[in-house]
């Protein structure tokens, strides 16, 4: 019985050039970091293809998944850290933070919420419409201080 070798006709090194070149400039829409180690590896196996006559396709293949495989494992991860990771931790929950509010039906208006009034303090100790300084929100409560003139 004989056995066929499929052999796959040589890639011309522009063609490999132009794909590589594609696949750098779409991980720039995706960016994932997975096509531009794929695109560097047919740019590599293009310059390779300059240098070295191949007498198949599959070597020229061969070089770009190895190259591309090598990419992935040893740069992605470095990559992913350096261009999607912040340099600072933020930690913004606005409605934790202090400001100006108002005492209306006697709650505090802060943000566009309605705040109960924190129960250490007297509801009647503020006036309809009185300006107030809030120092924190927690749960429904305001914790609040009169406002300095």
């Amino acid at each position: 019985m004989e056995t066929q070798i499929m052999l796959l006709n040589v890639i011309d090194p522009y063609i490999l050039l132009g794909i590589g070149v594609i696949l750098i400039g779409l991980e720039a829409i995706v960016t994932s970091f997975i096509l531009i180690w794929f695109g560097l590896g047919f740019v590599i196996a293009a310059f390779v293809s300059i240098g070295y006559d191949f007498t198949d396709g599959i070597w020229q293949l061969g070089i770009v998944a190895i190259v591309s495989l090598i990419f992935i494992s040893l740069l992605r991860k470095k990559a992913l850290e350096k261009f999607l990771s912040s340099q600072q931790n933020i930690t913004d929950n606005f409605l934790e933070e202090g400001g100006i509010g108002e005492i209306k039906n006697s709650k505090v208006f802060f943000k566009g919420t309605y705040w109960e009034i924190d129960s250490s303090l007297e509801d009647s100790d503020f006036k309809e419409n009185e300006k107030v300084k809030v120092l924190k929100t927690y749960k429904n409560f305001a914790k609040i201080v009169k406002k300095e003139k």
